[in-house]
């Protein structure tokens, strides 16, 4: 009873929200009450070029505390400052949810979505099997105005996202279900940042004191199925079943190569024990990746759409889907694009079927490490790197920065002339 009453509150108060009166400011927040992705690059460019006022909204007082040191606008989402912000900010840009920033005070507001990645696994209303589809799904009236109660933040649907490619567009419009007029064609802050600020990449062999051969950077996507615990409360990382890190350790010792481990934000504990290996980092801590990405050369993972990012750099990809070799329960569904893409191949089917590209066995990861010819695209297969490329992206230039700030400031302008001259009566 008392959950219900909670959520009741948050949507009474999230509806009064909508009558407070809007300035010219961004408020900008992420997942997990960290400074990363899409949004934290959107705003360390504004906070340069000082083109909106964008304030920072974290629950985290370590990550404000440091952008006030950087000389930065940051504030927690429950002091008065950040709930004024919250509450009189015109717009909301945000990496998942509006509880990035706050689940309470975004009624009014321009809501911009700009997720974490490009889907493969379906997402959001389109998700109709494994543990989240109830969250999303519902049979009757009554149990999709519950669903809208308890999962407040994920039925609230944002006013524009951005689409880097008529794929991904689609994708977005049925998961979040909304317009094509909602969408921004654009590419990402987090990729288009070091673009604009190639002196903020950070060099590997600087930040480690060591000169490398080789950096692998291995990225798994989160398994929603859950983890599981052993009779001693201890979680079984299914890593430790698809990994002999000590083996994939002396490797790379011999062949001279860094592998640095990322996992998703939800999993990121299971990471703390890797460090005891050399040549193996655990990086799942760090806000993001995505000052390195120009340093990496060779990805590894399931069905990251990490990878996405990678192919504006030419970077060689491999997919190991261990988890294909023991699925115990229904997965969550892929869509019908990502079924049989490039390189990619077939990523839901429960038969092993490996490729040159994607393997299940532990075995071949370490002789895909142990080849030179893995950390070079051949000639062979550049033009399916092409092909996956001008799936997820726009041919032509299509800078993140530009595009936001034409959408959200050139239209206004435009409606300001138009209601000009309808006064006027030049209409």
């Amino acid at each position: 009873m008392k959950s219900i009453i909670t959520a009741m509150l948050r949507k009474l108060v999230y509806h009064m929200s909508g009558g407070f009166p809007r300035t010219n400011k961004a408020v900008m927040g992420s997942y997990k009450n960290q400074f990363s992705d899409n949004a934290k690059y959107l705003y360390l460019h504004w906070q340069q070029t000082s083109t909106l006022r964008s304030i920072w909204i974290s629950g985290d007082d370590a990550v404000i505390q440091q952008l006030k040191k950087d000389g930065y606008e940051a504030y927690n989402r429950r002091s008065i400052r950040g709930i004024f912000h919250c509450l009189t900010a015109k717009y909301y840009f945000y990496n998942t949810y509006i509880g990035d920033i706050s689940q309470y005070f975004a009624k009014g507001a321009t809501k911009v979505n700009l997720w974490h990645g490009s889907p493969l696994k379906k997402i959001e209303f389109d998700i109709t099997s494994g543990p989240l589809a109830h969250s999303y799904q519902a049979d009757t009236q009554m149990k999709q105005w519950a669903n809208s109660l308890k999962f407040h933040q994920q039925h609230v649907k944002p006013d524009l996202m951005l689409s880097p490619s008529p794929v991904i567009e689609s994708v977005l419009t049925s998961a979040f279900r909304l317009q094509s007029s909602q969408f921004i064609r654009s590419g990402n802050p987090r990729t288009d940042y070091f673009k604009r600020y190639p002196k903020q990449i950070t060099s590997i062999s600087n930040l480690f004191n060591t000169q490398y051969d080789n950096t692998i950077l291995y990225v798994p996507t989160w398994r929603d199925s859950m983890l599981t615990v052993d009779n001693k409360g201890e979680i079984n990382s299914p890593y430790d079943k698809a990994f002999d890190w000590s083996a994939l350790s002396e490797q790379l010792v011999n062949k001279n190569q860094l592998f640095l481990v990322r996992f998703h934000p939800n999993e990121a504990h299971l990471g703390k024990q890797l460090n005891q290996y050399p040549n193996i980092i655990d990086i799942s801590h760090w806000e993001d990746v995505y000052s390195i990405l120009q340093e990496v050369d060779l990805l590894i993972t399931d069905q990251s759409s990490l990878f996405v990012d990678l192919l504006l750099h030419q970077v060689p990809i491999f997919f190991y889907s261990f988890e294909q070799e023991n699925k115990d329960e229904k997965p969550r569904e892929i869509y019908d694009y990502a079924e049989y893409l490039p390189l990619v191949g077939q990523i839901s089917s429960n038969k092993v079927t490996s490729s040159k590209y994607r393997f299940h066995q532990f075995d071949t990861l370490l002789a895909v490490l142990n080849k030179e010819e893995s950390f070079h695209i051949t000639p062979s297969v550049a033009n399916e790197y092409q092909l996956l490329r001008h799936i997820f992206w726009q041919p032509q230039k299509c800078d993140a920065f530009e595009n936001i700030e034409r959408h959200l400031f050139s239209n206004k302008q435009q409606r300001s002339t138009n209601q000009t001259n309808a006064v006027n009566g030049y209409d």
